[in-house]
């Protein structure tokens, strides 16, 4: 395992790659005894429909486990309302949709 998780910079910065992730708000990773469990929480639009969302999620894993070989999963957290001008209601809503 990487000497105190020194990869996770790189990891960030491969899922800050992704076109649709606007930026990272959490991100922990946990020793596992296979490697690193990653758990992140990504700020994206909140103009993108579900379907986005998913694909987006599906490239931010991706970007994290080709950054670094040592992660074996990774989680992670949509933060639609990182934008602070889009109210809860309306993510809920376009969910919805």
């Amino acid at each position: 395992m990487p000497g105190a998780f020194g990869e996770l910079a790189a990891i960030e910065e491969a899922v800050l790659a992704v076109p649709q992730v606007r930026g990272v708000s959490a991100m922990r990773a946990l020793p596992d005894d296979e490697g690193i469990i990653l758990v992140l929480r990504v700020g994206l639009s909140p103009s993108l429909r579900l379907p986005d969302i998913v694909l987006a999620i599906a490239d931010v894993e991706h970007a994290a486990k080709t950054a670094d070989d040592t992660v074996t999963a990774v989680f992670v957290e949509p933060d639609i309302a990182a934008d602070a001008r889009t109210p809860t209601e309306t993510i809920v809503i376009r969910a919805l949709d």
